[in-house]
């Protein structure tokens, strides 16, 4: 029995197959910048929120618990809105945690101790679907040591700065 070579080509497949006239839409044949349009991300149609474990923070406990303490970072995107929306990233990055002093400090950046691979990538999220990402981060990868005082934590979606979320973490002697 013979093999047959098939190709998907434009060039083996009849031209009918692929072009529905001038009139029809085809997304072969379709305006690109209303393709553009019609995949574009609308952040508005995303609730973003970001949880912060233990919450206030007691240091008395955690200097007597245990060797290493750390704390949960949880970010989640939830969909809203009523299309489903596809997330691209340049890179296997998908969210970024900042924790800032009362002053604006940054002692905490989760991106600065990562190393992300090259790869674009995408995340599909439907009409009421949720993108969660955690992350527990250990005291000791903190640039200063916590003091009492209140100190803001904020998760980005990379490549969406508009999609962000921010808490407050009550530090207790």
């Amino acid at each position: 029995m013979n093999a047959i070579d098939v190709s998907p080509s434009k060039t083996t497949v009849p031209r009918s197959s692929f072009d529905t006239g001038g009139n029809n839409f085809s997304i072969f044949n379709g305006d690109p910048k209303r393709i553009q349009r019609a995949n574009a991300v609308d952040p508005k149609s995303f609730d973003c929120q970001i949880v912060i474990s233990p919450n206030p923070l007691a240091l008395g406990m955690v200097k007597t618990g245990t060797p290493n303490p750390v704390m949960k970072l949880t970010f989640t995107v939830h969909n809203h809105g009523k299309k489903t929306y596809t997330l691209s990233f340049p890179t296997a990055q998908r969210w970024d945690f900042r924790i800032t002093s009362s002053t604006g400090t940054p002692i905490y950046v989760y991106s600065d101790n990562c190393e992300f691979e090259q790869k674009v990538g995408v995340s599909m999220v439907n009409h009421d679907d949720t993108l969660t990402y955690s992350e527990l981060v250990e005291f000791s990868d903190l640039n200063a040591p916590l003091v009492p005082g209140t100190y803001t934590v904020e998760a980005v979606l990379s490549n969406y700065p508009e999609m962000k979320a921010q808490a407050p973490l009550v530090v207790q002697p």
